[in-house]
Order: C-alpha cells, then sequence, then structure tokens
C-alpha cells in the first residue's frame, strides 16, 4: 500500500486540476481551406478556352470575408482572348488573386507577352480586372516585338492587353535600318 501511495498522490492532484476551455468555434484564417500541389488547371467558357494555368503550389483561403487564392510558389499562364493560336502569357514568382473584388497581384519576375507579341517586365504588377487595367509603381521594361524597349523608373498605368499605357520618368530606344538614312 505504501508503494502506491506517490500514484495515489499524482492522480489526485492531476483530477484537481481543471483542463483549460478550447473554443472550437475560433477559425485561423491562415490555413488554406484547399491546397492543390503540382496542379494545371484549364479555365473554359463556352467550350472556349480562356485561360491554362500551371503552378507547384496553390492554395485557396474561403473562410475570409474576402476568399483569396494564393500562389506560394508561383505560376505560369496562357490566357486567350481573340485567337486560340496566338495566346498571351503571364509568369510571376508569387502571386495572389482576389476574384470577388477583381483584383490580382503578381511579385518577383514578373513577365507578360500579350498576344501581338510585346512584352512587359517587372517586379511587381497589379491587376484591377473589372476596370481591365494594370498598374505598377516599379521600374517597367516594354518590349515591342519589333525589338523596340521603353523603360519607365517609376511605373506604368495600362490597358491589361498593353494597346495604351502611360510610363513615368521613362527613356527609350528605338531600332533603325541604317539603309534609309
Amino acid at each position: 500500500r505504501k508503494r502506491l501511495l506517490p500514484v495515489y498522490f499524482f492522480l489526485f492532484v492531476f483530477a484537481c486540476n481543471q483542463a483549460e476551455d478550447l473554443d472550437l468555434s475560433t477559425r485561423n484564417e491562415e490555413i488554406p481551406s484547399r491546397s492543390l500541389i503540382n496542379a494545371h488547371v484549364i479555365f473554359k467558357d463556352s467550350g472556349f478556352l480562356k485561360i491554362d494555368l500551371r503552378s507547384p503550389l496553390i492554395e485557396e483561403f474561403a473562410m475570409t470575408d474576402s476568399p483569396y487564392t494564393k500562389f506560394p510558389k508561383g505560376l505560369e499562364m496562357d490566357f486567350y482572348n481573340k485567337s486560340i493560336d496566338s495566346p498571351g502569357y503571364l509568369r510571376a514568382n508569387w502571386a495572389v488573386m482576389n476574384d470577388m473584388k477583381g483584383w490580382y497581384e503578381g511579385r518577383g519576375d514578373v513577365l507578360v507577352i500579350n498576344e501581338k507579341g510585346d512584352t512587359l517586365k517587372t517586379q511587381k504588377l497589379f491587376w484591377n480586372k473589372n476596370e481591365r487595367r494594370v498598374f505598377t509603381q516599379d521600374t517597367v521594361y516594354i518590349i515591342s516585338k519589333s525589338g523596340d524597349s521603353l523603360q519607365a523608373n517609376n511605373g506604368l498605368e495600362a490597358k491589361d492587353d498593353l494597346s495604351e499605357y502611360s510610363l513615368f520618368n521613362n527613356r527609350g530606344m528605338k531600332l533603325y535600318e541604317e539603309e534609309k538614312f
């Protein structure tokens, strides 16, 4: 009996402590509601291919007031507007999209090539889907299909197809053939 006394004492002390109340109703919004690894997602509208998206990791956060999708390891995307033969292309090392607000952001070696073949390079780019506008305050390089290049040191605002744009604090280079001079 004396040997069991420490065991009884331990059980008595342990039983007298109250367990902490856990509130299971709180949600951690930092935990994704769904994760996709090595994802290849195709979006179609009325049977026509619109987006072909590839990403090593996609995390969807649906348990927030404003649900969003994060691409923490980057993404590559082909997008089709008019012709299936010449898609546009987007690449970023990190991205987030909020479909509810129509707001998208790409960071890290962002590269956009429109359907005409013009290229935009920057480190951070925002897209307002509702207004069909892209903008940034970072340095931007625009290289046309013909090889002309422009650099904007304080960013740009543009239509999302790059048909019209405003560059801030810019400089550029125009290629020409010597025979014409």
